[in-house]
């Protein structure tokens, strides 16, 4: 025991942490042991004062001293605590008096917390007179870490609970309260931490519980401050996390409304949710790229070289030094070669051998290339350390040197192949584009440091730029086992640079050097590898392609194949289908220079088609694609590529974002660039006769085939982005179709319009059909299905969707006609029987739009047909005209009559084309030319004065809007009260009184005579398929009136545009301001039918099906003499002569161009003179444009004409007339004039298209209208080039129900439904009616019957 206290030495002293135990230790007693040990001299001391964690500084404004308390300061673990409650002790003995402390939370974090014992130690220690003199503690930026431990020591810090010392502060402005600012001195980085600010208000901190917080952005710091208190120590605190720009590891963008913040030491991200993400998010990238950059460039250190490593590391030592110019130098490099060789038993067979003296020239490259070659043969196993070391001594290589090194690092490439698996021996395209089996995955990753590094010294130096791609690229393209890690890590670096990047511009060119090796393998992989990432943006597809997370990689190899593309590198002979289908799916889209990149590629493929040598074509051949090239440089070819505003493609393909004040490829096109399918099909259309002439020079050649099955896979697949393209190419370039690929187009437009959401969809089908209908089989029942289809598209009121309609009809029609059925039968009879199988759901169709197919055919059809002379593309306005005559043309030919012969059957279309065809002038003339009352009339000038003058003597309009009854009944407002002042006003004022008076005189006469009419026939209402109570009227807006009496309501007709005038005008009636004209004129002479049916007799009330008779012996042949357009003794039955005053009336009231006003007023002052008791129907049709023409018009023609209409409407004016649309309601045809007004409907819902849905629901269950089988789609890709994809097609016959089984309802039940109510609500309202398709009220679509109440009511 001696022996072993003697080796154990003395005592040592008690350790400081035992004497805790006991309870009586105070501040004095710790004091004195400190002191004692001489703590206050320890230079570890000294550095904790200077950490300034506790000090004193400044007073309060009650004249306190202020102690500060710097949390984040402290550092557990590297500080020692009894050192710091020592020199809390010694700062605050000089004070002993009441004090003020402030404590800075900011920025508090786990390694800034006391452990539990240490937090104990302060209670202790500190006598009871320190927590007397602490008047008030202000804890400034309390987070949640603070919050966190509060909670967990609860027991420790209870006599702190709701103490009144204790005041929160949550910014600097509150501790102003209680400390000025000049004496505050807490430390600058909190303060700075207010400065300028961008604050995010509202988002969403998403945990367990999700908070409302405020995003506060600074130069160095982020805020998180929360929008609702906490509790802490039982105070209510709004809590502020910080969060340093150098803790930031990572933000996210997760979408548009949300991203994620990665922190370091925090368990882990942080989500959050806010409106601007991508502004938030930006801003932080921002201050972290800003810490980044004021950082100090890091030292560069050399890694260590290990054991494994030294052969390789020698050997490259060995080999560069023999290039040396210093001959010393380069014996030592050979000695050291040959020592290497024989420590390492490296197999140089003798050829080396070390010795003193030998003289070494220095042009022994090839010597040292030799060398190489060699052991690169013999020793493989030093291949990547020896490239490895290769690479890093080559960029501190003198110019010479690094030449040296690429000659002999060339032979080693080879050998990378060793750490990947050997290609399969099975032949085809397959095997080539499979990724590298993980044999050993380390050696592999080795490989791709390996290329990585050879990508950056290829990136970085520049003047051997040129070598490096011969040398080193060049060779690594022959390996063709290598290609597939080569294009990964090319594809992966131009990601990490961005599209434009010097990165990625570097790697597309490198792309070329890879490729002059192997033009077939590597073409084969980079047009593969586009292929595939395209498929692969239908598994989650996007509106555009430009929101795919693929997007960057397409881009990108897109511009690799630019580069590829000149001098055949592509293999154009190989892979024409496939660069054509990328072609057309990419063409003008991302930013300006890729879309010139895209133009480009054409341009250089078809140069490549020119100049291949595999290829032999004709002279003939040759031409074409000479003449193409020539046609793609045009001015029109860069508008449908996307690429209007440059002056030359070839310069914009090759501007990069890192060119001086260039963003061609950083900023994305505006929306209005979007590419139309009209310049697609151009596109395809160019390709397609490219590819035709090329292949009559190729014998069994399948080029057409393997592109017509890659765009027809794409076709039927969803992807909004790319699926209309596909569309359009399929029905470009396809020389045959199946009645089942039609019928899987309609399922697909009867997908879009469920949704309404996608109209370029709905327009690519219907463009489609257009080209493959002349492809179906003659005896197809879907050539008749397709019409009505292209006039439910019609119907749909939009822009491009009626004029793809319109090409949809005028092809159909060529297309039927050329098949002889309307040789026998009339087009109404075919179409008509067509839609049978359907009628329910077409009736419902023309019921919505107010033109019924069923009452009269032609007129129904002219409806739809009017509003393409609203178009604004001057294109669907010709094509509009050119179906009117085409539908003329057939409508005779049964009959074999002249199409410009006025008949029951042809007059819808000639009183269309009236006013756009001088042929149809020519032809069908006026009887009673207008008389030129205005030629000796004042000048316009002298009229304005006269009625001014006139005006001045009578009273003067009300200021207010007043109001009138419409025929309706309804009071509404009227619109012009200033109108008669006017400076060049026209007014019925200039018309004669004699010719008023005798016309008055002639009014009642004619009113005598309709007394004596018995008044059942004066309440009788015409039914027209579509059932009718009280033929309700239209207001001013064209609102339903009421089912008011005739004898009840005004007989005035009012505008659906505006009301009379202030002073009482009616265009119809007489005049409240009285008469005045200069002179005095006879009426008109009225001529009318003696055939002129009462309105509400029974004539006729189906003039589209009277037979087709032959021509009356008046009128044997036709001649500008007989042949009459408004002829009483042709258009014998009153609903023919309202629809044709409609039609012409309509034109009128939409029409902007003079010329065709004045022809239609002339038309319609005839129609005034020959249809008086028809003409009300379309008053208030014309009062807005007649009160317009007088008020503005000084065309002479167009005045006298209108004169005409005033005068003649005045004559005839009868209280128990038809009343205005009401009639036009009644006969089925009230949307007449509503449809084929201008484009002005809102998109994005539509009742029509619910409607049609329904149609095309029921009729994929009619063999007789869709024949033909699903389809089993193919994979979108032949299995040449090794692709596949899955597409998602979604069968339409799942939305199907019963309902649409049933067979169409007759007209009887309608009869009987519209009984009880007007419209679509009476129809399946009683029992035993017919109820609704299912599919109309299984799913609120939009524009549901349900929620169109007020549009149900105003039925037509």
């Amino acid at each position: 025991m001696a022996t072993l206290l003697a080796y154990l030495g003395p005592p040592e002293h008690r350790p400081l942490d035992s004497q805790w135990s006991s309870m009586d230790m105070t501040s004095n007693k710790f004091e004195e042991i400190m002191s004692k040990q001489n703590m206050h001299e320890k230079d570890e001391f000294k550095s904790l004062k200077n950490l300034h964690i506790f000090y004193q500084a400044g007073t309060s404004k009650q004249g306190n001293p202020v102690f500060y308390y710097i949390a984040r300061r402290y550092k557990v673990g590297e500080i020692n605590g009894d050192f710091l409650i020592y020199h809390v002790l010694l700062t605050l003995k000089p004070y002993n008096k009441p004090f003020e402390l402030v404590i800075d939370f900011t920025h508090t974090c786990s390694e800034n917390r006391f452990k539990t014992d240490f937090l104990n130690k302060w209670f202790v220690v500190m006598s009871e007179n320190v927590y007397q003199n602490i008047v008030a503690a202000y804890i400034y930026n309390c987070n949640s870490s603070v919050r966190s431990y509060t909670k967990t020591h609860d027991r420790i810090l209870s006599p702190l609970k709701n103490s009144r010392k204790l005041i929160f502060i949550d910014h600097p402005s509150k501790l102003n309260d209680y400390i000025d600012p000049e004496y505050q001195k807490l430390p600058g980085t909190t303060m700075s931490l207010e400065e300028d600010l961008k604050v995010f208000n509202n988002a969403l901190k998403l945990s367990h519980k999700d908070t409302k917080v405020a995003i506060k952005v600074g130069p160095s710091a982020i805020q998180v401050t929360f929008s609702e208190k906490s509790k802490v120590l039982g105070h209510q605190v709004l809590l502020n996390d910080v969060y340093y720009a150098a803790e930031i590891e990572e933000v996210c963008l997760v979408d548009d409304n949300q991203f994620t913040l990665t922190i370091a030491n925090e368990s882990g991200p942080l989500s959050f949710i806010h409106n601007d993400c991508d502004n938030i998010v930006q801003a932080i990238i921002h201050i972290r790229t800003r810490w980044e950059l004021s950082q100090p460039d890091t030292v560069t250190v050399h890694t260590k070289i290990r054991p494994k490593d030294v052969p390789g590391t020698l050997l490259n030592v060995a080999l560069l030094n023999l290039g040396s110019s210093d001959p010393s130098l380069r014996s030592a490099a050979y000695n050291l070669l040959c020592a290497l060789t024989q420590t390492f038993g490296l197999k140089i067979e003798g050829q080396l051998l070390e010795t003193n003296g030998l003289c070494i020239p220095a042009n022994n490259t090839i010597f040292i290339k030799s060398i190489s070659e060699k052991l690169a043969s013999k020793e493989p196993h030093l291949t990547l350390e020896f490239l490895e070391e290769c690479i890093q001594g080559f960029g501190n290589s003198n110019i010479e040197l690094k030449h040296l090194c690429l000659e002999y690092i060339t032979p080693w490439l080879p050998n990378l192949t060793r750490w990947i698996s050997q290609p399969c021996q099975s032949q085809g395209w397959a095997h080539h584009l499979r990724f590298c089996k993980q044999s050993d995955e380390n050696k592999r990753q080795k490989v791709a440091l390996i290329l990585d590094k050879l990508i950056t010294m290829t990136i970085e130096e520049v003047e051997m730029y040129p070598s490096i791609q011969a040398k080193i690229w060049g060779n690594i393209g022959q390996i063709g086992d290598l290609l597939d890690m080569v294009l990964d890590s090319f594809i992966k670096r131009s990601v990490t640079g961005g599209l434009g990047s010097v990165q990625a511009e570097i790697m597309a060119d490198t792309a070329v050097a890879l490729t002059s090796a192997n033009v077939v393998l590597v073409s084969q992989k980079v047009i593969g590898r586009v292929c595939r990432l395209i498929d692969k943006t239908c598994t989650s597809p996007t509106f555009t392609l430009e929101q795919h997370l693929m997007w960057d990689d397409i881009a990108i190899l897109a511009r690799y194949l630019l580069m590829l593309s000149f001098n055949n590198s592509l293999d154009v002979a190989s892979h024409l289908p496939f660069l054509f289908h990328i072609v057309t799916l990419l063409v003008s889209t991302g930013p300006l220079s890729l879309r010139a990149s895209t133009h480009g590629l054409v341009i250089n493929i078809i140069h490549s088609l020119c100049t291949c040598s595999q290829l032999h074509f004709s002279e003939s051949t040759l031409q074409v694609l000479k003449l193409s090239l020539a046609e793609f440089s045009l001015p029109k070819f860069y508008q449908l590529f996307g690429i209007s505003t440059v002056k030359s493609a070839a310069v914009s393909a090759f501007r990069t974002s890192y060119m001086s004040g260039d963003r061609s490829f950083t900023m994305s096109p505006p929306e209005n660039e979007k590419m139309p399918l009209s310049s697609l099909e151009a596109i395809a259309d160019a390709l397609l006769e490219i590819m035709e002439a090329c292949m009559k020079d190729i014998p069994n050649c399948e080029w057409l085939k393997t592109w017509t099955g890659l765009a027809r896979s794409f076709a039927f697949q969803y992807n909004p982005a790319l699926q209309p393209r596909a569309i359009i190419v399929f029905g470009c370039i396809s020389k045959s179709v199946t009645d089942s690929e039609v019928k899987q187009l309609l399922k697909i437009m009867m997908k879009a319009l469920e949704s309404y959401m996608d109209l370029t969809l709905i327009e690519a089908v219907v463009m489609c059909l257009t080209r493959l209908q002349p492809m179906l089989k003659p005896e197809s029942p879907i050539h008749k299905f397709l019409f009505w289809v292209a006039i439910s598209v019609l119907q749909l009121d939009e822009v491009s969707l009626y004029a793809a309609g319109l090409g949809l009809l005028e092809q159909n029609l060529h297309t039927l006609d050329n098949t002889g059925i309307f040789e026998q039968r009339s087009l109404e009879r075919v179409m008509t029987s067509a839609r049978e199988p359907l009628e329910w759901h077409f009736k419902q169709l023309d019921h919505d739009m107010g033109l019924s197919f069923i009452t009269n055919f032609n007129f129904a059809l002219v409806g739809h047909l009017l509003k393409g002379f609203r178009h604004p593309a001057p294109t669907t306005v010709s094509r509009t005209i050119r179906v009117l005559h085409q539908l003329l043309s057939i409508t005779v030919k049964p009959t074999n009559r002249d199409k410009f012969e006025v008949t029951v059957q042809t007059v819808p279309y000639l009183a269309a084309l009236v006013s756009v065809s001088e042929e149809v002038r020519s032809r069908c003339h006026l009887k009673h030319r207008t008389p030129n009352y205005l030629s000796d009339s004042p000048s316009s000038e002298s009229v304005g004065s006269d009625l001014a003058s006139h005006h001045s003597h009578g009273p003067s309009p009300s200021p207010s809007l007043s109001t009138s009854v419409s025929a309706s009944g309804v009071s509404t407002p009227l619109t012009h009260p200033g109108l008669l002042q006017t400076p060049r006003q026209k007014s019925f004022d200039i018309l004669d009184p004699h010719a008023l008076a005798a016309a008055r005189q002639g009014h009642q006469q004619q009113q005598m005579q309709q007394q004596q009419l018995p008044s059942q026939q004066q309440a009788q209402q015409h039914r027209m398929g579509w059932d009718f109570v009280g033929g309700p009227g239209s207001d001013a807006n064209g609102a339903p009136a009421g089912s008011l009496p005739p004898s009840s309501v005004s007989p005035r007709c009012h505008s659906l545009d505006i009301d009379s005038s202030s002073c009482g005008t009616s265009v119809s009636g007489s005049s409240g301001c009285g008469i005045h004209s200069p002179s005095s004129r006879p009426p008109l002479a009225q001529t009318r039918s003696s055939s002129m049916p009462i309105p509400g007799s029974k004539k006729s009330l189906e003039p589209s099906k009277v037979p087709l008779g032959p021509a009356r012996s008046g009128r044997s042949s036709v001649s500008n003499e007989n042949n009459v357009l408004l002829d009483p003794e042709v258009l014998t039955d009153y609903p023919t002569q309202t629809l044709v005053l409609t039609v012409l009336a309509t034109l009128v009231r939409n029409t902007t161009d003079e010329n065709e006003t004045r022809i239609l007023y002339e038309y319609l002052a005839e129609a005034s003179v020959v249809f008086p008791k028809v003409f009300p129907v379309i008053h208030s049709l014309l009062d807005a444009k007649i009160v317009n023409v007088m008020s503005l018009c000084h065309d002479q023609a167009i005045l006298n004409a209108v004169q005409s209409i005033i005068q003649n409407m005045i004559a005839c004016e009868d209280v128990s007339q038809q009343q205005q649309l009401s009639y036009l309601q009644s006969i089925g045809f009230g949307g007449l004039w509503r449809f084929a007004g201008t484009f002005a409907k809102p998109s994005g819902s539509s009742d029509t298209a619910e409607l049609f849905v329904n149609c095309l629901e029921k009729a994929m269950m009619v063999e007789s209208c869709l024949p033909g089988d699903d389809l089993d789609i193919l994979k979108p890709y032949p299995s040449s080039l090794g692709m596949s994809s899955n597409p998602h097609l979604s069968s339409s016959l799942s939305s199907l129900s019963l309902g649409s089984v049933h067979s169409p309802t007759d007209k009887d039940n309608l009869d009987k439904s519209g009984g009880s109510g007007s419209g679509l609500n009476g129809v399946g309202a009683g029992a035993g009616s017919r109820q609704r398709h299912s599919s109309a009220t299984a799913k609120p679509r939009g524009g549901s019957f349900k929620q169109k109440k007020e549009r149900i009511t105003d039925v037509d």
